[in-house]
């Protein structure tokens, strides 16, 4: 059956992006911006306390999703801000585009991304973007690689407070933009989030290992089948 909608992973599959949250100079910066907004931290403090937070808003944002199981549940990380910083939404916003620019080594689109997205639009496709990502980093970032106007329809994990591979996350984007299963296709690099959630909504998948995909897997699951670049997809799909 011919493929009408073709669903895109972001990080890792567009995107290329190498970020390290581990760099002591991030949790200064970090530190030091909260303390001019009138906080108090150092900066193993700050990091202490982002990090409870996140795990704070896992279990906050649980209780509002009780068919969700607790493992695919995503919290809202401009939330961990706001707390952290006792700060205004806009202050914190500035907080969390700080601490993503400061993490982050590189970003780029992938090998072909742009390319790929346009043919694949003058193919008549109806494209779309299901990411685990958070939307107060990954706003700017779509606009930034020049993805942000290319899609018919985007739905983020930290929007819908679920992450892939949950089935729910698939089924939210497949019912709010009338997606029809049967002719769509879901593009990762993610052989469990990715390709696993797609065969659990029924999807068919399209497999692109990069750096960023871990260990390959020794099988895809049933209905998913793997690319070398995604310049294939103008002819796969």
């Amino acid at each position: 059956m011919r493929t009408e909608s073709v669903i895109f992973d972001l990080y890792g599959t567009l995107a290329d992006i190498h970020t390290d949250e581990s760099m002591p100079a991030l949790w200064e910066d970090a530190a030091a911006f909260a303390c001019r907004c009138g906080a108090s931290y150092s900066a193993a403090a700050y990091r202490e306390a982002y990090l409870a937070l996140c795990r704070d808003e896992v279990q906050r944002r649980a209780k509002t999703l009780p068919a969700v199981p607790v493992e695919w549940v995503e919290p809202e990380l401009l939330n961990v801000f706001v707390r952290l910083l006792g700060a205004d939404e806009a202050t914190a916003r500035l907080a969390a585009r700080r601490f993503r620019e400061r993490s982050t080594l590189h970003i780029r689109p992938m090998p072909h991304a742009i390319e790929t997205l346009t043919r694949l639009r003058e193919q008549g496709k109806r494209l779309f973007l299901l990411s685990n990502a958070q939307a107060c980093f990954t706003r700017d970032e779509l606009a930034m690689l020049d993805l942000q106007d290319r899609f018919d329809g985007i739905v983020l994990s930290s929007d819908a407070g679920m992450k892939k591979p949950y089935r729910g996350l698939f089924e939210l984007l497949l019912q709010r933009y009338g997606i029809d299963s049967d002719t769509a296709l879901m593009v990762g690099n993610d052989a469990v989030a990715d390709m696993g959630g797609a065969h659990g909504a029924h999807l068919k998948g399209a497999y692109l290992h990069t750096w960023q995909s871990g260990e390959r897997p020794d099988a895809l699951p049933q209905g998913c089948f793997e690319i070398k670049d995604l310049w294939e997809l103008t002819t796969e799909a």
